[in-house]
């Protein structure tokens, strides 16, 4: 690491000291575009390779074109900084060093997790995690860490969005053993200033924070609920008069979730996960949450199996609101109900009506779900929901059902008088006397 350590900068140098001295296994960089992420694990990966014979280190990028590229065919990165004097062989096709003390560094893509799998890695060097799968790490590298507490792992990234890099950045703080950096290009001094001004003219705003401050709150221009949407409702608490409850469903069809949730107000008290996709079977677990929290309220998603539970709910006396997707808007601003939902559940958020919620998948379907304009008139139109479950990986089954379950509240009349708040208001003065 010695040519590369006339050159670290302020923070390379603080989590190299932490290293050193073992105050973390594992450590998460967040760090702004150009702040020299690849290049720091690059050459600590060697330096650790030089100093521990016969041990095994990984580079992993998210593809192993961009491993190749980047690392090995660069003459500013693999060839400036290795010691040649210590190497034994370079092996090309399989993007592998070995050096003369028998450590081997090894350099793949997370897009190809054979290559992956199968080393006994001491420590590896992940770059922009939050564009790798993250399977490669809790499937494959997780398990092979596990073997002893001097094996170590540190991902790089900037910010894109709410996936699985945030939860890891959000969970961190309670996890033994963990280590968070961050490094925002505003407070580095990295990037030349006059060269931020212009970057910041000439991108798009919720582009220039993602990728120089380090914002998670960056979403795309085109997503309905964007993360910042989400982040407004911290810190907000409602104590209404009036509890209203409901059950929403998205039944599943195809292989997905039947996603359930149990609102009180705007609050998730309660969610499940079926594996489900026999009417009778999703009507029994509905019916079971509906005595549970003392509530005849559904809101479900009556487009295929859907109907069936929505019709045996009735039979059984429920008040079910039949929510379909497809079928025309109350509101002329929107190209069917979808779209008008989605856009009910953005408002309260903008209103700060929904109390806050951690959980990280819910917040990352939420987030990946966009919009067209179509006319000239404005009419908003949501993009197909094959093309979000693509995006996802999976269907976005969490946020569907959440949705449903504002909009059903919306459209419920059944409500509980809150028997709490009406005894503590008849006995308050007679309290107050009583000092």
């Amino acid at each position: 690491m010695k040519a590369f350590s006339n050159q670290l900068h302020r923070e390379q140098l603080r989590i190299i000291k932490l290293f050193d001295a073992q105050l973390f296994r594992f450590a998460l960089l967040m760090w702004h575009r150009r702040a020299r992420k690849t290049t720091f694990g690059l050459n600590l990966l060697i330096r650790e390779c030089v100093k521990n014979p016969s041990q095994v280190y990984g580079f992993i990028a998210p593809t192993y074109t961009q491993a190749k590229g980047i690392i090995w065919t660069d003459p500013n990165m693999l060839d400036k900084y290795l010691p040649h004097w210590e190497v034994k062989r370079k092996n090309e096709s399989e993007l592998i060093v070995e050096f003369k003390n028998k450590s081997i560094l090894a350099i793949q893509g997370a897009d190809n997790p054979d290559a992956v799998r199968g080393k006994d890695y001491r420590g590896v060097f992940i770059d922009e995690f939050a564009l790798c799968k993250r399977e490669i790490w809790e499937e494959i590298l997780r398990p092979v860490l596990t073997h002893s507490k001097d094996r170590w792992g540190i991902f790089a990234y900037t910010p894109k969005g709410l996936n699985h890099a945030y939860e890891y950045w959000s969970q961190a703080d309670s996890w033994e053993g963990w280590y968070k950096s961050i490094l925002r290009a505003s407070e580095s001094g990295i990037i030349p200033s006059e060269e931020l001004i212009q970057a910041k003219k000439e991108m798009p705003e919720i582009l220039y924070k993602q990728e120089f401050e380090c914002d998670f709150l960056a979403g795309d221009e085109f997503t309905v609920i964007r993360p910042s949407d989400i982040e407004l409702l911290k810190n907000v608490f409602q104590q209404p008069l009036f509890t209203k409850r409901i059950i929403s469903c998205d039944p599943s069809q195809g292989g997905d979730v039947c996603q359930v949730y149990v609102f009180e107000n705007t609050k998730v008290i309660e969610e499940k996960e079926l594996h489900l996709n026999d009417t009778m079977k999703i009507v029994g677990e509905l019916m079971l949450l509906g005595a549970k929290y003392k509530t005849k309220s559904y809101s479900i998603d009556s487009i295929g199996i859907g109907k069936g539970v929505v019709d045996r709910l009735s039979e059984l006396g429920q008040t079910v609101l039949a929510v379909n997707s497809a079928e025309s808007s109350t509101d002329d601003r929107f190209y069917n109900r979808r779209a008008e939902m989605w856009w009910y559940v953005l408002e309260l958020m903008q209103r700060r009506e929904i109390e806050y919620f951690t959980d990280a998948e819910l917040k990352r379907q939420l987030t990946s779900v966009r919009y067209k304009v179509i006319n000239s008139n404005g009419l908003i139109q949501l993009e197909p929901k094959q093309e979000t479950k693509k995006r996802l990986g999976r269907s976005p089954d969490k946020a569907d059902a959440f949705v449903y379950g504002l909009w059903g509240l919306h459209n419920s009349q059944e409500f509980e008088t809150n028997e709490e708040i009406k005894f503590n208001r008849k006995h308050s003065f007679s309290g107050a006397a009583g000092w």
